[in-house]
């Protein structure tokens, strides 16, 4: 074994001691029935870009969720990937266990969802990328022992959807495994085991886990051609601006958003759709960037009939969510194609099979077949992060404010409705255990580890209130960010504090700060004293 107006600004409330210990008096739920866990994440999708947070993508297995069950408006991830997925797992803040960027291994300060869960008689299990799951960011440590079934990624670094590369490493639990060469498509595949790990879960006498970690929609710009064909005409007529315009009047239909804040303008390196001047080029890369979401739903539709088939969809208690805002990286002048790209991809190819790719954000170059390496820019992204500003990386609402999906029918009931109540990625672990009646440890391998920072989400699942957090924090890359009540205060690396009320203005188009400076030196001190807690250097 392998191992509505007022609503808006609520949600804050005591410390995290108080959540350990209510935690750890969490036992009422009977071994016998406790609930099957889904945890399914995507990857660099913005606020904006399913169907029931407003996209036009068609999203109806996702939607179909969402339907069934209770919608975020204000869930917080990091602004990173990694980050986002250690904090996640967790519960604590992705400082507190040594994770500062996308790798790394985290200390031993803190324990993950499938470990704990593991030891309390959950049949665990995980597809997809291995970042921050356990000990195990070293591709040469195929160390799995908190999970049943495995099979992923492992490693950090440019990939393919359509095959192997070298600087990734695929293990079927402890085994190196060689992907196909033939009909792979990553999304696919990810859910092939997914779906084979949850048809032999059911066959045991145990509540299951299954930690679902697409890479879709990260890029390089990766899909199939049927699905592309389904977006072409769509951007190519309508272009970035009557689309997120349209994203903004849905969103405001669907009640996701309040009417009082501004929708910012069009990102100040992005011109006007009419003067473009590579319009066929600019719509396949969103057309290419959708039918990665388009092909990830149609995989969220299949675990969802594994888990009809199998009778247990009822009692599974399924989260659905993106670990950061979308990513602006890569320019529209030909340029490398993002920051990070490997440069054996800039000059030739890091392909297993050493065909030649064509890498860069290049108008000669249509994205989307497996030879070529590109992202869809800041253009669309801005379309993806509807209504906010700033992308992945960065502490404003674009780059931390994300969708989160919970479905469980014999709880989340009547489906539908949407919460405006403000909770973070690190309330995903404290959920988990609350919902399973499963104590959270006080140590862990013989050593005492940290109280949980997070705070089960549910109470508000069940339609009751709950004590939130009184203060949130976020740090990455000199990018630093504090919420206290309806206040935040953030700020860009090396840049000035900005102070925004996210009750009248969660948009961020009014910055208070220099009318509001003690305010500022408060909130300010209250991040000091937090960066200090959490082990951040100045």
């Amino acid at each position: 074994m392998v191992k509505t107006k007022d609503l808006f600004a609520r949600g804050m409330g005591p410390s995290a001691a108080l959540v350990f210990f209510c935690v750890m008096g969490a036992g009422d739920v009977p071994a016998a029935t406790r609930p099957n866990i889904v945890l399914i994440v995507a990857d660099d999708m913005g606020f904006s870009d399913l169907g029931c947070y407003g996209s036009e993508i068609k999203t109806p297995n996702i939607d179909r969720l969402a339907a069934g069950g209770l919608r975020f408006s204000q869930f917080y991830s990091c602004s990173v990937c990694g980050i986002s997925r250690a904090s996640m797992l967790t519960g604590l803040y992705h400082h507190q266990v040594d994770i500062h960027s996308w790798n790394g291994t985290r200390n031993d300060r803190g324990v993950t969802i499938d470990e704990v869960l593991h030891e309390n008689g959950y049949h665990t299990m995980m597809a997809g990328n291995m970042l921050m799951v356990g000990k195990w960011a070293n591709p040469e440590v195929a160390d799995h022992r908190s999970l049943d079934r495995y099979f992923g990624l492992q490693g950090n670094g440019p990939n393919s959807y359509f095959d192997g590369v070298r600087c990734a490493w695929w293990f079927l639990d402890d085994e190196p495994y060689e992907i196909p060469s033939k009909g792979y498509y990553n999304t696919d595949q990810l859910t092939d085991f997914a779906v084979q790990f949850i048809d032999e879960a059911v066959e045991k006498e145990q509540p299951f886990f299954l930690y679902l970690a697409y890479m879709a929609p990260h890029w390089p710009l990766h899909a199939k051609p049927a699905d592309i064909a389904k977006y072409r005409k769509l951007y190519s007529d309508a272009g970035w601006d009557a689309i997120r315009k349209q994203r903004h009047e849905q969103l405001l239909q669907l009640g996701l958003i309040d009417p009082a804040w501004r929708l910012p303008p069009r990102d100040q390196r992005i011109g006007p759709w009419e003067d473009e001047t590579n319009k066929s080029w600019q719509a396949e890369r969103m057309a290419v960037y959708a039918a990665q979401i388009d092909c990830l739903d149609q995989n969220v539709g299949r675990v969802l009939e594994a888990l009809r088939t199998a009778e247990v969809e009822r009692n599974t208690l399924i989260l659905f969510l993106s670990d950061n805002g979308a990513a602006s990286q890569g320019d529209d002048r030909g340029g490398p194609t993002s920051q990070g790209l490997d440069r054996s991809v800039r000059g030739g190819s890091w392909r297993r099979d050493d065909h030649p790719m064509r890498a860069g954000n290049d108008p000669s170059i249509m994205p989307g077949p497996h030879d070529t390496f590109a992202t869809y820019g800041p253009a669309w992204a801005n379309v993806s992060t509807t209504p906010f500003r700033g992308y992945k990386q960065a502490t404003h609402e674009g780059g931390i404010a994300v969708p989160l999906i919970v479905h469980w029918p014999t709880t989340v009931t009547p489906g539908g409705a949407i919460t405006h109540e403000v909770s973070h990625v690190m309330d995903i672990m404290a959920t988990c255990l609350d919902a399973t009646g499963i104590a959270y440890p006080r140590q862990w391998n013989d050593k005492p580890i940290l109280p949980l920072e997070g705070k089960s989400l549910l109470p508000v699942l069940k339609g009751k209130t709950r004590e939130g957090h009184k203060t949130l924090f976020w740090q990455y890359a000199g990018r630093r960010a504090v919420r206290a009540d309806s206040w935040k205060l953030v700020s860009e690396r090396d840049q000035p504090w900005e102070l925004y009320d996210m009750q009248k203005d969660r948009t961020e188009m009014d910055d208070l700060a220099n009318q509001e400076s003690a305010r500022v030196q408060e909130m300010s001190g209250m991040y000091n004293d937090w960066a200090g807690r959490v082990g951040i250097s100045p």
